[in-house]
């Protein structure tokens, strides 16, 4: 079996895919196929994949009716026959020659893990700054405990910067392109708690490019309220009283000046099934102010005080469940 296969999801931007394929013709470890499946309304990635046959590694797939982004991500995934599945977005490329090698070494020294991820580097296209993202030692402790801590933000990175092994028995979800890798990490971390990590930066990503689905996404209320609420569905129902998802419902209300369950309908997005929770939630917002500010001062709370915090509203939780 192909040890690890890197999964190129393309779409047009060949001044990136040039780079990408570039970056992994010059990786030292070379037990992997390439894949790429194609999304482009013309054969400009298929020309540039040409000059690149990477010694027979490399498989072309033009999807015959464009996908969109992520179904051509899960498109790639079907084709791969790789023990280990490296998603590398068209724009992404390693970091350097031993990338590839240190992902596949994070998992093979990590057998109890199934996913594993590193930090990225990200380099605004206009040159004004470049940084490095990396999760803090208290994101990652979270990230263990509670895989649904990623409802509160994106501590992993892009899927570019992730390895997974192929039996893992999911895909990207087709209905979401904001918080679909979100999705994707909580549902993995669901299954099997364990992941490994590296703090070296084995990708390098850019950020605010015209392209990028990412750049159409922020900030866009439909989007984010469709999208969480979906996320949200999916959540174990034990995991929506945590302050991370309330405080998460908290600051989108606010952002959205949402007061009550029309304003869901306002904004043109379907009404969350849970609609008894959000009816409580904004309720209990508008009752006690109080609450509210706790709730969007929580992601700042120090470790120390979030334990007895969570070990509280547990206490409270099964008192309440009790008089029932």
């Amino acid at each position: 079996m192909i040890k690890v296969s890197i999964c190129i999801p393309a779409y047009r931007q060949v001044e990136y895919l040039r780079l990408t394929l570039e970056s992994i013709r010059a990786q030292n470890f070379k037990d992997y196929e390439v894949v790429v499946t194609d999304d482009s309304p013309d054969d400009s990635v298929e020309k540039l994949v040409a000059e690149f046959p990477l010694d027979g590694r490399l498989s072309y797939w033009r999807n015959p009716v464009p996908l969109g982004s992520p179904e051509n991500w899960n498109a790639c995934i079907r084709r791969a026959r790789g023990e280990l599945i490296k998603i590398l977005h068209h724009d992404d490329h390693f970091t350097d020659a031993e990338s590839l090698g240190r992902f596949v070494v994070l998992l093979d020294a990590h057998p109890e893990a199934d996913f594993g991820f590193s930090a990225t580097n990200i380099i605004d296209v206009s040159g004004k700054f470049s940084r490095t993202h990396c999760p803090t030692d208290k994101q990652l402790a979270n990230l263990l405990d509670r895989p649904h801590s990623l409802f509160e933000g994106n501590c992993v990175g892009a899927p570019s910067a992730t390895i997974y092994r192929r039996k893992v028995p999911l895909e990207y979800d087709g209905g979401m392109k904001w918080l679909v890798d979100l999705d994707f990490y909580i549902r993995v971390l669901s299954i099997n708690p364990h992941f490994a990590f590296t703090s070296q930066a084995l990708i390098t990503t850019p950020t605010n490019a015209e392209h990028q689905v990412t750049e159409s996404c922020r900030d866009n209320v439909t989007v984010e309220l469709f999208e969480y609420s979906r996320l949200f569905s999916k959540l174990d129902p034990t995991w929506r009283d945590d302050p991370q998802v309330i405080g998460t419902w908290v600051r989108l209300f606010l952002k959205y000046r949402i007061r009550q369950l029309a304003d869901f309908r306002r904004f043109g997005v379907a009404t969350p099934p849970e609609t008894e929770y959000f009816d409580t939630l904004l309720r209990q917002m508008r009752k006690f102010p109080l609450r509210k500010l706790f709730y969007r001062c929580y992601p700042h709370v120090p470790p120390y005080i979030r334990g007895p915090i969570r070990w509280a509203r547990n206490l409270a939780i099964s008192l309440r469940e009790r008089s029932r």
